[in-house]
């Protein structure tokens, strides 16, 4: 460290000499003070580490940079005192802290050198700070009283603070300076109180925004007072307004925002430095606003986002506002929803940037609502998850090429309507895109509920479905098929067990399902049996790893399944499999006796093993169902903190549905069950005697709670309302009701019954509904219902007169289509059900007419389902026209296409219906097949379907077929790699590059036919072009020169280069063939005679075949590419480091394309020297300097040597391009140069506690520090390591020891 030298005046040296006769007394104390220390007993090991904390704290609190130990007088004075820093016009913190920095580097070698003779005690942490206080700014005596003095003032502080002043007065200048010794939060208070009541105070007013209130105070005013500890001052802020709001309006841009004044206490330069502060959070206050808009519907969400959101960040980048739309929902979902701010389009930035990008939405939006419209279509069920794709990828490739939206009901919901929305001329090309995709897939499905003839066919097929799944058989038959097999889950189960096959071969799809049916078949009922155990007991019959359960397997040829524990259910599944060798009786009788037998057998030993595992305790508490839920708690939270989980050994049933289940367990185990009622309030625990005791009495506990807050929500109301409303009240499975109870947290009771079932209601009769909860619930409960009540009353009943023809067509297939118009308006619709006994026509039981349609429901949902019921009709009338015409059998396959695919296309772009009759002979005698085509439509669609067929008639009328000769060793080159250049050739000539186009028009005889027969098929004027196109290829191949170019043959691969990749690039660019020696064709090529080029050696004579302009090029370019060879010597000792274990000659390979070798020369594969220690005279930090209390960091400081004395170069042998060659010598140079400098390697132990504080946020702490060491530094990631590693040079790592040493230092004290 250098001296400083400071200029003062003779009145300014005389303060200065006062001032240092204080600090010297201060010293002279420590020094007495360490003394005494060194003639103490040794410490223990933990209060030695507590003690080198403690004294590096208190002589180190700003741990200086660096790392020479410089004379005291230096170190404490080389910075400005007191008085000149006040004159220099450094405010009082700082001189505070500069003259803290000069007592802690002053400090620091006395430290030192007691630390190198004995250890130290515990130190409590003390700091010592000088605080200058001029004349200007004193109070005059006066001012705090006749027999008040500054000696006064200052014992008076120094007792409340509990620090330790001393104080001294320049005679001329007047200055008064104090030194504060002290804990740091003591001694700044006492630098505060000294201020408060010596210092002459001022006061000034800024004004600032009122928005940035919250930002100055902080969280809980921690923000406000950092700022007036800081600077000595007191800050008042006015008082919050009650009527304004701080966070102002997110879209406020054209109002002022409103200032407010904010009042400073304190001394000159306390005052200043709080201005700073403020000002400082106030220009960097948060000025983000946040929009959301909620009146948008979210049918339009995904046409306002446009495909992969690519419209709404297109306007993100224009605004520079960020814009988040939500996931668009369900058809169902969207119609009639009222958007929330959950679910609003939010837009965030600044205020000109929100409100720009606010403006496009909203102008995109409004030309949607008038620019599109929609169109409904009906695809099957199953196909919908498919029609959306991968995370919804087939609607993003809609939306990307059409322009338009679907809206699909959930899976969940049996709807099948597809609504397709967009502009009106891109709808029936959205209708393509969505049919070509549903169509993709092909499903069938298999219902196993019936396949056996069992009392319980349903029970049967569950336990078929469990043991194929188990045993993974349909997984299995997945692999070996490529079939998708879905098998039904959860409510899906209720009714039947139907298996779902999907593919996009429909034969194979039939094939994995005949599969699956022969598999299940063969699983006859008495293969199966069922053993009712207690679940609690189930993991004690599996054992230890399914030991127990693998035993019984084995010795019965039988397959297990043990239910979930989540499912609570007794019954274990036994599937008889048969061991492997094993008789079984051919005779049916004898094999179902002897399947029984070992099932029986199975079944007796598991619940042997289930009973002898059954000594548990049980008790039963009766409880009221209602408080089951607080003991169960959100999703079994409670309940599983009572018992310990999953795993625990105790197991809680609750209500009479257990029962059953414990009965049928006692029941096969031969004992009985006694007092247990049959009750829905009954709690059955079980398990170990003191687990049970102890679950029993945290369920009374939690009951006794939950009937405390009964007690709370108490409140109750009745009142009445006509029954004939109770069922909408109630809701369809009471979900209406449900709804109001969940979110309001009440209870409610509606006179006769729950489930919202319909049942004969006298005219005048009320029903009474009983709310119970909190009063502010039960009152808006009430309120929601009589709303509900209050629209019903508006229900109406309409009748239409709709033909009888049309009834199913409307109805749909399983009422699909009425049921949807009934969900959607919330009506209901009836249609006549005509008595065939007595012929159409007779009304029917309730006296509608046959061509009568009623609709009930309230007005509006009436009109709507009313308008959407006639628009269907006049679409199925407007669809009710046919038409039949012939046209040549023989063409038919072409009209149906590959699978039906053409076909299909027809129907899909005309809107028809279209039917193929089979071939017959026409009867005017000409023996011409024909087949008949019936197209049913509307009168439009229909001419533009029967145009389509007949356009595909001419253009098969149009076909010829002609035969050309060529010479078959052109074939080859026509045809191409993979068919490439044939199909570019027809491709070229017709005009397009669909393949359908080319499929067929050129056929070449097979290989090896040695025919010179090609035949052309297809359209005459194509294939009039194709022949000439094919006769120009074969006299330019005819006219084609090969010469040859010498190359040695280790450069061939250079040549080639990977994967053929530089070679096809050549080819390509020339335009030329190139063969190498040893290819296939290089020996059927002549040699170059009509070039005059000699043949000097087989091996290396490359033949490159083209025009003779184009050979000459790639000639050139070849030898171009011919390695450079460049040696670069490399000293040995320095191999190793520039070698870096491979990763040097792999970047120069992969970078720079160079190939690397060393000659006959064996270069060290690893540095066989150790590194070596330095001893105590070569390291310029000495392990006992690492040790003594200057330093913070514990533990071990090693330096080594990287490099021995070995002499010698090893040769590096560059190959490759020259000019890339030179790039990586240039790069070699470097490695060596870096090599060279990292001569040592120093380990430093550092608790893993300071390695986020080295590192910093974004690294930002280790960056500077290495640049200013000019170090390499790793900071170990594995737990446990405490060993920073520094690499270079030996004055480098000692730098960079004391930077971090200056790291841990702050950090540590932030800890503490």
């Amino acid at each position: 460290m250098s001296e400083h030298i400071i200029a003062i005046n003779a009145s300014e040296a005389q303060e200065t000499i006062t001032s240092q006769k204080l600090l010297k007394v201060h010293e002279e104390q420590e020094t007495n003070a360490q003394k005494d220390v060194t003639k103490s007993e040794q410490p223990t090991t933990a209060e030695h580490i507590d003690s080198i904390s403690a004294l590096y704290e208190t002589n180190f609190p700003s741990l200086s940079a660096s790392s020479v130990p410089a004379t005291r007088t230096s170190l404490v004075w080389g910075a400005k005192s007191g008085a000149a820093a006040v004159r220099s016009g450094m405010t009082l913190s700082s001189v505070s802290e500069n003259r803290k920095s000069a007592t802690s580097e002053a400090m620091a070698p006395v430290a030192m050198s007691h630390r190198q003779q004995n250890p130290v005690v515990k130190k409590p942490i003390i700091v010592t700070e000088l605080l200058e206080l001029p004349a200007s700014q004193q109070l005059q005596k006066k001012e705090f009283g006749n027999k008040t003095t500054t000696v006064d003032v200052v014992k008076r502080v120094k007792d409340r603070t509990n620090t330790h002043i001393e104080v001294s007065t320049g005679q001329r200048t007047g200055n008064t300076t104090f030194l504060i010794k002290g804990k740091h939060e003591d001694v700044m208070r006492a630098k505060r109180d000294l201020l408060d009541n010596l210092a002459v105070k001022s006061e000034e007013v800024i004004q600032i925004p009122i928005s940035a209130r919250r930002h100055i105070l902080g969280l809980r005013g921690i923000t406000l007072q950092s700022i007036t500890n800081e600077t000595g001052t007191r800050i008042q802020l006015p008082p919050r307004q009650e009527n304004h709001n701080e966070e102002k309006s997110e879209l406020d841009y054209d109002e002022d925002e409103e200032m407010m004044d904010v009042k400073i206490e304190g001394d000159a330069k306390g005052i200043s430095l709080a201005k700073e502060k403020i000002e400082a959070i106030v220009n960097n206050r948060v000025t983000t606003r946040v929009h959301k808009i909620t009146h948008i519907e979210h049918q339009y969400y995904p046409l306002i986002s446009g495909a992969h959101n690519a419209r709404i960040i297109q306007i993100s980048n224009e605004t520079d506002a960020k814009i988040y739309i939500p996931p668009f929902l369900s058809t169902e979902s969207a119609e009639g929803y009222e958007c929330s701010s959950k679910d609003a389009i939010i837009i965030s930035g600044e205020k000109d940037a929100v409100k720009k990008a606010l403006d496009k939405i909203e102008e995109i939006y409004e030309g949607l609502k008038s620019n599109t419209t929609t169109l409904d279509v009906v695809i099957p069920k199953p196909q919908h998850k498919y029609l959306m794709g991968p995370k919804g990828s087939n609607l993003q490739e809609i939306l990307e090429k059409t322009g338009c939206s679907l809206e699909l009901a959930p899976l969940s919901n049996p709807s099948e309507k597809v609504t397709i929305r967009g502009s009106q001329t891109q709808l029936v090309v959205a209708l393509q895109f969505v049919m070509e995709k549903a169509n993709s897939i092909k499903v069938k499905t298999l219902d196993i509920t019936n396949l056996h003839k069992t009392d319980q066919p349903l029970e049967h097929a569950k336990n078929i479905l469990k043991y194929l799944w188990n045993r993974n058989k349909l997984k299995k038959i997945e692999s070996d098929t490529g079939i998708q097999i879905t098998v039904p889950k959860g409510p899906a189960l209720e009714k039947a067990v139907v298996l779902e096959f999907v593919g996009k071969i429909l034969e194979d799809v039939e094939n994995t399902r005949k599969e699956v049916s022969e598999i299940v078949r063969g699983l006859s009922p008495n293969y199966f049996a069922i053993a009712t155990i207690e679940p609690h007991l189930h993991r004690h019959i599996i054992g230890r790893k399914g030991q127990n359960l693998q035993r019984v397997k084995d010795t019965y040829g039988v397959e297990i399944i043990v239910p979930d524990e989540k499912d609570e259910s007794p019954d274990i599944l036994i599937v008889f499999e048969g061991k492997e060798g094993e008789e079984i009786p051919s005779d049916k009788k004898k094999k179902e006796t002897y399947i029984k037998d070992v099932l029986e057998k199975a079944k007796t030993e598991l619940i042997k093993a289930g009973q002898d595992a059954s000594d548990f305790a049980t008790q039963t508490l009766t409880i009221p169902v209602r408080f089951h839920r607080y003991i169960i708690g959100p999703k079994g939270n409670t309940l599983n903190s009572i018992t310990g989980g999953n795993d625990a050994p105790v197991s809680v049933k609750f209500g009479s549905s257990r029962t059953g289940a414990a009965e049928r367990s006692a029941n096969a185990e031969g004992k009985k069950l006694v007092n247990v009622p049959i009750s829905d309030d009954i709690v059955i625990i079980k398990g170990p005697t003191d687990e049970v005791e102890r679950v029993v009495n945290e369920i009374k506990n939690v009951v006794d709670n939950a009937k405390h807050i009964e007690v709370m929500n108490s409140y109750t109301e009745e009142f009445t309302f006509p029954a004939q409303y109770s069922a909408h009240v109630i809701g369809k499975g009471g979900a209406h009701v449900n709804r109001l109870k969940e979110s309001l947290n009440v209870k409610i009771d509606i006179e006769g019954g729950a489930k919202g079932e319909e049942k004969k209601i006298n005219p005048g009769e009320n029903v009474k509904v009983t709310i119970m909860g909190m009063k502010s619930n039960v009152e808006k409960a009430k309120e929601k219902i009589l709303d509900l009540i209050d629209k019903l009353q508006d229900a109406t009943i309409v009748h239409l007169k709709v033909p009888a023809e049309y009834h199913k067509s409307l109805i749909g297939v399983g009422g699909r289509y009425v049921k949807r118009l009934e969900e959607k308006y919330g009506v209901h619709i009836r249609f006549p059900k005509t008595n065939q006994a007595n012929g159409e026509g007779e009304e029917d039981t309730y006296g509608q007419k046959p061509d009568e349609v009623i609709i009930k429901g309230g007005k509006k949902g009436v009109n709507d389902a009313k308008t959407e019921l006639l628009e269907l009709l006049d679409y199925e009338m407007d669809h009710d026209h046919s038409l039949n015409f012939k046209i040549p059998a023989k063409y038919l396959p072409h009209i149906v296409g590959k699978n039906g695919s053409r076909i299909t296309e027809i129907k899909f772009d005309t809107f028809t219906r279209i039917e193929l009759g089979r071939p017959e002979i026409l009867d005017d005698g000409s023996e011409q097949e024909v087949a008949n085509v019936i197209i049913h439509g509307t009168k439009s669609d229909i001419c533009n379907a029967q145009e389509k067929i007949l356009n595909i008639v001419k253009e098969l009328e149009n076909q010829i077929t002609i035969t050309i000769h060529i010479d078959p060793q052109h074939h080859k080159y026509l045809i191409g790699p993979g068919g490439s250049r044939i199909r570019e050739t027809v491709a070229n000539v017709s005009g397009s590059e669909e393949k359908s186009n080319q499929a067929g028009v050129v056929k070449f005889p097979r290989p090896g036919d040695n025919s010179d027969e090609v035949i052309l098929k297809g359209d005459k004027e194509l294939v009039e072009k194709v022949k000439l196109e094919l006769e120009r290829l074969v006299e330019e191949q005819n006219n084609l020169k090969v010469g040859i170019v010498q190359i040695p043959r280790a450069q061939h691969p250079i040549i080639i280069g990977r994967n053929a990749n530089q070679l096809k690039e050549i080819q390509s660019r020339f335009n030329v063939e190139i063969q190498f020696p040893g290819s296939r064709s290089y020996h059927e090529t002549p040699t170059a005679e009509n070039l005059n080029e000699e043949i000097e050696n087989i091996e290396e004579a490359v033949k490159i075949i083209g025009k003779a302009e184009n050979i000459e090029a790639a000639k050139a370019d070849i030898l171009s590419r011919i390695r450079y060879v460049h040696t670069v010597n490399i000293p040995r000792k320095f191999h190793c480091a520039v070698f870096a274990n491979g990763v040097t000659i792999r970047k120069l390979k992969s970078e720079f394309h160079v190939i690397v070798d060393h000659g006959e020369e064996i270069p060290p594969e690893k540095n066989d020297l150790q590194f070596r220690k330095l001893n105590g005279d070569e390291a310029s930090i000495k392990e006992n300097d690492v040790d003594n209390e200057s330093s913070q960091i514990k533990g071990d400081y090693e330096i080594f040597e990287n490099y021995g004395e070995e002499v010698g170069d090893i040769p590096w042998n560059l190959k490759g391009e020259k000019s890339q060659v030179e790039k990586a010598e240039i790069y070699l140079r470097e490695l060596l140069e870096e090599a060279s400098n990292f001569t040592h390697t120093g380990h430093i132990t550092i608790p893993q506690q300071y390695h986020r504080h080295i590192i910093g946020r974004g690294g930002a702490t280790i960056t500077r520090i290495r640049t200013e060491s000019g170090c390499k530094i790793d900071v170990p990631k594995s737990k446990g390591d405490d060993i920073v590693i520094v690499t270079g040079s030996q004055r480098g790592i000692d730098e960079a020891y004391w930077l971090l040493n200056d790291v841990v230092e702050r950090a540590d004290k932030n800890i503490h």
